[in-house]
């Protein structure tokens, strides 16, 4: 029996396959670490620090996306990056990062995919340890699942969510699960998740319903949009979020859906729109959500790889990711930046 097969048959965890794709990078300059040669396939006894699990569903789109690609997709994407960012001046080289692989989900039982979902994470975050996990989506359903599996796994935890959207996502249950209803889910849950602590980032102009404006308000819930982040700049957005997300909660989950970006960036998705977000006023806010104590938990949804532009959506959702292990690194290191800064005067 291999190491693999030992440790999930030791934790219960029934669904994890290995990566859909791995890419070994022939060229590697010895100054400049690329990203698709740091984060690696776990061998599953080494301990790390970020661990990427994929979670492909898709048959939960209102409408019918190719979001079950998106894993692989940012998979690809990694040999345009490095690991260090002369923006948050954060050198990721030493934080061991591992692809964890996929959640296997059946094509077309989206009940049992779900349910797959929450098992599987809710193992996975029981044998976590001190890791961090972060979830590469799929369509939103997979945040509903995904969020329970963590409240069920830390109980007594009050917790906090912050939404990045250009939807509410709290359509009534009539349809059952889909894309458009994981945050109804999770505030109708019976867990610890309460109103008064969901921030919603981001919401677009004639993308949604002033019924579901005012049923989010009246749990309690906070909704910023897209036009307001705009006019009060992100700083202050950041500000607001963390003190609501995190008023009496002891830990914040992150689930954050590409479509909230301004389409122009972000072209594939299901529903790309003009009045979004600009990438670097998300990746502030992620940079700064990775520093945050609280911020425990976060997923990356509905990137369709099929209806992307030379991997524009693809490429941006993973410099989301970098900018968000980058303010990680600093909270676990406690503020070292990852290198030494003494400027080098003697070549090599």
């Amino acid at each position: 029996m291999t190491a693999r097969e030992e440790w999930l048959r030791a934790h219960d965890v029934a669904h994890l396959k290995e990566p859909g794709i791995v890419l070994n990078g022939k060229f590697e300059d010895r100054f400049e670490p690329r990203v698709w040669n740091w984060l690696r396939p776990w061998d599953f006894d080494s301990s790390f620090d970020v661990g990427l699990v994929g979670v492909g569903l898709s048959t939960t789109s209102i409408l019918p996306t190719s979001c079950f690609a998106a894993p692989d997709a940012l998979r690809l994407s990694t040999p345009s990056f490095t690991t260090y960012s002369p923006d948050f001046d954060v050198d990721l080289t030493s934080m061991t990062a591992r692809d964890l692989g996929d959640i296997a989900v059946p094509v077309l039982d989206q009940y049992e995919g779900l349910r797959r979902i929450e098992d599987t994470m809710s193992a996975l975050w029981q044998a976590s340890g001190d890791s961090f996990l972060v979830l590469i989506g799929g369509d939103h359903a997979i945040t509903a699942p995904a969020a329970r599996a963590f409240a069920r796994t830390h109980p007594g935890q009050k917790l906090g969510l912050i939404h990045f959207d250009a939807h509410n996502d709290v359509r009534v249950m009539d349809h059952g699960p889909t894309n458009g209803t994981p945050i109804r889910q999770l505030l109708e849950s019976g867990l610890p998740f309460s109103g008064k602590n969901l921030v919603q980032v981001g919401i677009h102009g004639f993308m949604n319903a002033s019924y579901y404006k005012r049923w989010v308000e009246g749990q309690g819930g906070t909704i910023i949009t897209g036009r307001q982040v705009r006019r009060a700049g992100i700083d202050a957005v950041i500000e607001q979020m963390v003190q609501i997300a995190g008023d009496g909660t002891d830990a914040i989950y992150v689930t954050v859906d590409v479509d909230v970006l301004e389409l122009g960036y972000a072209p594939g998705t299901g529903a790309a729109t003009p009045e979004g977000l600009h990438p670097v006023d998300l990746y502030e806010a992620l940079y700064a959500l990775g520093q945050h104590p609280k911020v425990a938990a976060i997923d990356f949804v509905e990137h369709d790889p099929s209806r992307d532009v030379s991997a524009m959506t693809g490429r941006t959702m993973t410099g989301g990711l970098l900018s968000f292990l980058a303010g990680l690194f600093l909270r676990r290191n406690d503020g070292w930046r990852g290198y030494d800064p003494t400027p080098i005067t003697d070549g090599d």
